[in-house]
């Protein structure tokens, strides 16, 4: 199965996540979403904004240039968005922040490590250990965010979340779209049951599926819960109320 036997398939594949996604962008704007998901948010700008710059560019040495570090910064800021919804998620406690930042300086340090070879990488020697870096960080971020739904929907009960919650659907597409990836992945690189050209047609597919979980979260019409009646408050009660327990008071002191 090859993407260019499915012309329309591929285009329809590729268009529907930057169309979503600036949906996305323009709607948490209004909303003012953006001060609780602010890395999310630049994650969907960078994306939107590569794809948008590829669509009108050639193949060639530009453009597998704007791919390959767009697709670069894409990951560092998908880790960053583990963090930001683990912060979303996880209760006020000393100890579990302690824990979560001592794990977001481990992943800023590995983050800035993987970032030098790549920027150390020479030219003429390094395309295939620069590409064997993006493919291993990638894989590396795919299995955090698909451990992270794993995480959210075993902890849900406890941490009182809800399925309406953006934070469980920001978790939501990044765990899909990462089990789907990985899965074809290990099909392709290891058990080589699929071809190259089906893994980047699933991979297209699975991000796909992505956001339409994230277009499904953040574009569905907020839930207003009409207010029927209002409690009565009756001032004269709570006066008298309040006066006999001030009354009490100074008759027992």
């Amino acid at each position: 199965m090859r993407p260019m036997t499915f012309p329309y398939l591929t285009k329809i594949l590729w268009l529907t996540p930057p169309f979503l996604q600036s949906l996305i962008l323009l709607v948490m704007l209004r909303r003012k979403l953006v001060g609780s998901f602010p890395l999310f948010f630049i994650y969907t700008v960078v994306v939107v904004s590569r794809d948008f710059i590829l669509l009108f560019l050639r193949k060639g040495t530009l453009y597998f240039l704007i791919f390959w570090w767009g697709e670069t910064l894409a990951i560092l800021l998908g880790l960053a968005v583990i963090f930001e919804i683990l912060a979303h998620i996880l209760p006020k406690s000393p100890s579990l922040r302690f824990v979560l930042n001592s794990v977001l300086i481990f992943g800023a340090i590995a983050a800035v490590a993987a970032l030098l070879i790549l920027v150390l990488a020479k030219p003429g020697e390094g395309d295939a250990p620069l590409l064997e870096v993006i493919v291993m960080g990638e894989r590396s971020v795919r299995f955090l965010q698909s451990s992270l739904l794993v995480v959210v929907i075993a902890l849900m009960s406890r941490l009182g979340l809800s399925w309406h919650q953006e934070s469980v659907g920001i978790a939501a597409g990044f765990g899909v779209y990462s089990a789907l990836a990985l899965a074809a992945f290990e099909l392709s690189g290891h058990l080589h049951v699929i071809s190259t050209a089906t893994l980047a047609l699933v991979n297209s597919a699975a991000y796909n599926l992505a956001t339409i979980i994230w277009a499904f979260y953040i574009l569905r019409p907020m839930r207003v819960t009409p207010v029927k009646h209002l409690p009565k408050a009756d001032l004269a009660e709570w006066n008298s109320a309040v006066s006999s327990y001030v009354n009490q008071w100074y008759r027992r002191y």
